[in-house]
């Protein structure tokens, strides 16, 4: 596998030499380029089979070994040329006639050795190829890039009865008097039990059961305090500092004591059960909590105590929304071919045995091909569904996963098997993995296109084939995940070579020598620099978050010859040694959260560096001046480090597509202010794609911002700019306004640019250029809080987030209706945060905002009414209003689903939400009418200072399934069965009562007729808590925490008593009293026939005691 994606990479650097001159192996390198066409020839036939014919598999390895000793060999002779300052010192008289051979001679007979050694490697390759009947094909394969479209098609794993699914386990997770403590969703990869799981976790009626939800990623390795640790950190909690389980424990126990918990394990094998001891921390879970578990391995529910686990077994989806599901993802519409393609494509659901994963992957790659009958058979033919040899293979996913593969380009191939370097469960940013497929050399520049550009192309297609999938609840396409099945898959061809864990002497009974990747979890902190210095041909290292310090780390930089990664970020070193200089390779060197307090100027030497990431290095507060002399530097990120003093000169780095943390200093000359850059440096940089500039203020020269030439840089898509103002808390001089208004009005951006984040900016009005910015999708404007008008930032046609925040000054936003276009036509989210005056945003038309899904208000105390435009969305979701002291009424939303109101202290009535399914209502006491809320189903009330439910809850009982009240036991007493507001809760299905802290008081159940109190507030209410039953029509079952039901006919009083303290008080009353007779009547009477009396005491104690608790319990 890996072999082919190699090839093209072996060609261009077999050109590479040749170009680069290198005369004693020219005719060798031009042999070994003919035995790489013929290699890349009969790799395609090899590989169509590798997956069901071993020898045509342990081919492919010997070619890939071979493809990595000629990037070996490459290596050490670019390593062994004079470097630019060297040679440049030689550039006189005296080098041109006195160079001795040495200087270029040796190396290139160097070169010579390795390419006749090479060349003889690669004819038994070729002979060993003939041997087993390998054909050559079609190499087409091995070029171009991709012509896939990347669509990626969302939630399309939502078919079937998944709804009806969830609602059954949500019934029996949210049961009180269901015995199932664990529930156990069980079926094979890829049958959609995260999904599930994922829905059931974010349903309102489970949100509403519980008062504490925790989701946690199960991985393999986790051992009992790794397990343990997650549990606590997924809860709220940190687990640092705690070094053994029952420190853990007793975390966990505070953080849930008296919490009615949800805790989700999502990936549970059955090792983690008695291994990591899960079932002895059982006593921290009570009080109605529960856990949700999903797994492959059937044993997991009965280990975890099957008398209380329900295990729901995952079915195979029916044929039709198999179908259905296929043609989603292969963008096949029914519409335009019938059934032509219906009886194929059946067959093909078969070969994924029903397995939705499996369904999406496939479709994928129907996608590529022909909507033609031809086209679908041949992927039903393919050979890959035979593939077996993995030790987890599942039957039909495995397959497909194969099938998969296989139909990616090589470029792609190579991409994808890099991944499975990343542990288990990692979050891979599309950011950091661009960086390493550039770094690693995956990445060919193509037409004067950026190579991040073209690595990001490779990411998204990588995701809309569905072999990688957005992190969980994550709908950001640049957070994603791999599934384990595939990375399995991925790691059974490359497991020599690539590997993520602990390294030791053998990694899987494999010699870890030849390894060239290695990542070593933070959470197996046993490999010592040392050990890995001993695998020489390491080409990428990455201890994000290790425990590692400098001890070893200059034997790293000088004993791992060939990196070109090397990732430190996260760990304990606090220096980087000189002896960086000899790592000639490197290509990315991450340092961030690191507490370095200085870089060596040997670091120019890095003349292939391409990424610096110095992000929060707090101890970091100067820049050595070799960075300015590195030319093939691409990123330089300095997001978050403090810099006093900045020395490098970045006018040459031509490359520079990403600069992050770019101070600004005060004058054009460098000398004179060494505390930052000026900003004329940025005018040479014209590659740039993502640019943060700090201290704007410094810049009060209009030509000093046109000579940064911002709107020349045509690949610029994210720019951050921002102001600090320390010393401009209260007001802002009008001059300062001024100045600071005109300077930014000459710093144009291009029109290109799609992100852009203005911070701290002073000035009374926003820049002019701001709504002209046609490709703009995503714009922050925070804490500007002198700013007094904001532009018509509606006729921004491509904007999709908006966020205004900190706009102390802004009183109303107008709509400029003069050019009568829609106002945001695209735009989904909106959040306006810290606007104390606003009052008001109106203007809008019937037309405007129609994309509208999410909105979040924050902090507006005196914002009377809502932005009149949200109303006019066709698709608006969610809302969420916090401490908008002001607004009166909140209606017109007729599409709203979920409504949260917290601390809107005016706020007297809600209308007109038809659609609205969830309300949240948080410390709103004003709140008198909620009214045309027809479809709300769910609704939770949380106010310590209310002492009676409101009225307009009674009107909207009827039809509400759950409903969470959380209040003073004054108010939740008046719930209870004949109080006074029990009439009101009676007829809702589902009823939670919490006290403040979130413990529950009391859950009802108006299906089952049962109440339960929870035992500790009867044993802790002084005085106890009381019921009293009077008219009503329906037996109810009301249960008193741990005691035995009480069924009675409504009209029947019933009283509960608090048991526990009813029996102390009888020992105290008469055992002891008793106990004391009996011990002075032994010492006064000694005689036989006394201890006949002795037994007759003991005799009436016993019946006097025994009428006593008999009249109690009556």
């Amino acid at each position: 596998m890996l072999a082919t994606a190699m090839l093209p990479a072996a060609v261009r650097s077999v050109d590479g030499l040749l170009a680069d001159g290198a005369p004693g192996a020219a005719e060798e390198l031009r042999r070994l380029r003919r035995k790489l066409d013929d290699a890349a020839g009969l790799a395609p036939d090899a590989e169509a089979r590798e997956g069901r014919d071993a020898s045509s598999r342990a081919w492919l390895r010997e070619l890939r070994d071979a493809l990595y000793e000629l990037g070996d060999a490459d290596a050490d002779f670019r390593r062994a040329a004079p470097s630019g300052r060297r040679l440049e010192s030689r550039r006189s008289f005296r080098h041109w006639f006195m160079l001795p051979p040495t200087v270029n001679g040796i190396r290139d007979k160097t070169l010579r050795t390795s390419i006749t050694s090479l060349n003889k490697i690669f004819d038994a390759i070729l002979n060993k190829g003939s041997e087993l009947g390998l054909l050559s094909g079609n190499q087409e394969i091995l070029n171009g890039r991709s012509e896939f479209t990347a669509e990626v098609v969302l939630n399309d794993d939502t078919v079937g009865d998944i709804e009806n699914k969830k609602n059954r386990l949500i019934d029996i997770l949210t049961d009180r008097q269901s015995a199932n403590i664990v529930v156990s969703i069980l079926g094979d990869s890829g049958m959609g039990k995260t999904k599930l799981a994922w829905e059931m976790h974010n349903d309102h009626r489970t949100r509403n059961a519980f008062s504490m939800i925790a989701w946690v990623s199960v991985f393999n390795d986790f051992d009992g305090i790794g397990l343990l640790s997650a549990i606590v950190s997924a809860a709220g909690g940190n687990p640092r500092g705690a070094t053994d389980r029952m420190q853990l424990e007793a975390i966990l126990a505070a953080m849930l004591k008296g919490k009615r918990f949800l805790l989700v394990l999502d990936g549970l094998y059955g090792h983690h059960v008695f291994e990591n001891s899960l079932d002895a921390h059982w006593h921290v879970f009570g009080h109605g909590s529960r856990i949700l578990i999903t797994t492959q391995d059937g044993s997991v529910a009965t280990k975890m105590k099957s008398a209380y686990a329900y295990i729901y077994q995952m079915k195979e989806l029916a044929f039709q929304d198999c179908w259905s599901l296929l043609c989603r993802n292969a963008c096949h519409d029914q519409s335009l071919h019938g059934n032509t393609l219906r009886n194929t494509g059946i067959m093909i659901i078969q070969k994924c045995n029903r397995i939705p994963m499996a369904i999406k992957i496939i479709a994928a790659v129907l996608r590529t091909k022909e909507q033609n009958k031809e086209a679908w058979q041949q992927v039903y033919e393919s050979k890959g569904w035979s593939f077996r040899d993995l030790h987890d293979s599942v039957d039909g996913l495995t397959g497909a996963i194969y099938v998969g593969y296989h139909d990616l380009p090589s470029h792609l191939k190579q991409c994808l098997i890099y991944l499975s370097l990343f542990p288990e469960g990692s979050v891979m940013r599309q950011q950091f993995v661009c960086q390493l497929w550039v770094s690693e050399g995956f990445i060919e520049e193509q037409d004067n296109c950026n190579p991040e550009r073209i690595a990001e192309e490779y990411y998204m297609e990588l995701v809309s084939r569905n072999l990688l999938k957005p992190e969980i609840g994550n709908h950001d396409m640049t957070r994603c995940t791999m599934h384990e099945k595939i990375r399995s898959f991925l790691q059974f061809f490359a497991e020599d070579k690539v590997f993520s864990g602990d390294l030791k002497p053998s990694v899987n009974g494999t010699s870890s020598e030849g390894l060239r990747q290695v990542w070593i979890r933070s959470n197996k902190p046993t490999t010592t620099l040392d050990e890995i210095v001993a695998v020489a041909s390491l080409k990428t290292v990455i201890l994000y978050k290790n425990p590692v310090g400098n001890h070893g780390l200059d034997k790293l930089f000088k004993g791992l010859k060939y990196l070109q990664v090397l990732d430190l970020g996260g760990t304990e070193i606090k220096y980087i040694p000189t002896s960086l200089k000899f790592l000639l390779h490197l290509r990315l060197l991450n340092l961030s959260l690191t507490r370095i307090t200085e870089l060596p100027e040997s670091i120019e030497c890095l003349r292939n560096l391409q990424f610096l990431g110095l992000r929060y290095c707090n101890c970091l507060h100067t820049l050595p001046k070799g960075i300015g002399k590195l030319q093939s530097l691409r990123s330089l990120d300095l997001r978050g480090t403090n810099l006093h003093q900045v020395l490098p000169c970045l006018e040459n780095l031509k490359l520079l597509s990403t600069l992050h943390g770019f101070i600004v200093n005060c004058t054009p000359n460098r000398d004179d202010d060494p505390s930052g850059w000026p900003l004329e440096d940025l005018g040479s940089l014209n590659a740039l794609r993502s640019l943060q500039i700090l201290r704007m203020e410094r810049v009060t020269d209009c030509l000093r911002m046109q000579k940064a030439m911002l709107d020349k840089k045509s690949h610029l898509k994210e720019l951050e700019l921002r102001c600090s103002t320390d010393d401009r808390q209260a007001e802002v001089r009008e001059d300062d306004a001024r100045t600071i208004k005109d300077t930014f009005d000459c710093f144009c951006p291009p029109q290109c640019l799609k992100s852009l984040k203005m911070v701290s900016y002073y000035a009374k009005l926003c820049p002019d250029w701001l709504p002209n910015l046609s490709n703009l999708q995503r714009l922050v404007i925070s804490d500007c809080k002198f700013c007094e008008r904001l532009p018509d930032l509606g006729q921004l046609t491509e904007l999709k987030f908006l966020t205004i925040t900190g706009f102390s000054k802004l009183l109303t936003i107008e709509q400029d209706r003069t050019t009568g276009n829609q106002a945001f036509p695209k735009l989904e989210q909106l959040h306006l945060k810290d606007m104390q005056n606003l009052e008001s945003w109106v203007g809008f038309l019937s037309s405007d905002m129609p994309s509208l899904v999410k909105v979040r208000l924050d902090r507006c105390p005196k914002l009377r009414y809502l932005p009149s435009g949200i109303k006019y969305s066709k698709v608006l979701s969610s809302m969420h209003i916090h401490y908008a002291d002001s607004l009166e009424v909140v209606e017109d939303l007729p599409v709203l689903k979920e409504l949260v109101l917290q601390a809107c202290n005016e706020l007297t009535e809600i209308s007109n939400l038809v659609l609205l399914e969830a309300l949240i209502v948080i410390s709103c006491s004003r709140l008198k009418d909620v009214n045309e809320v027809h479809y709300l189903r769910h609704a939770r009330i949380e106010d310590r200072e209310l002492r009676r439910l409101p009225e307009w809850l009674r009107s909207c009982a009827s039809v509400l399934q759950t409903f969470t009240v959380v209040g003073s036991a004054e108010l939740l007493e008046r719930l209870l069965p004949n109080g006074q507001d029990w009439g009101i809760i009676r007829d809702i299905n589902k009823v939670y009562a919490n006290l403040p802290d979130e413990s529950p008081f009391f859950t009802y159940t108006k299906d089952t007729a049962d109440f339960h109190v929870d035992q500790r507030i009867i044993e802790h209410s002084k005085p106890p808590v009381s019921i009293a039953v009077g008219n009503v029509h329906e037996a109810l079952t009301i249960s008193l925490g741990n005691s035995a039901d009480m069924v009675g006919r409504i009209g029947v009083p019933v009283v509960p008593v608090n048991q526990t303290s009813t029996f102390k008080r009888i020992i105290r009353r008469y055992l002891v009293p008793y106990l004391v007779v009996v011990m002075f009547v032994m010492q006064d009477k000694v005689k036989e026939n006394r201890g006949n009396e002795v037994m007759n005491i003991l005799k009436i104690f016993k019946t006097e005691t025994g009428e006593r608790c008999s009249a109690v319990a009556t």
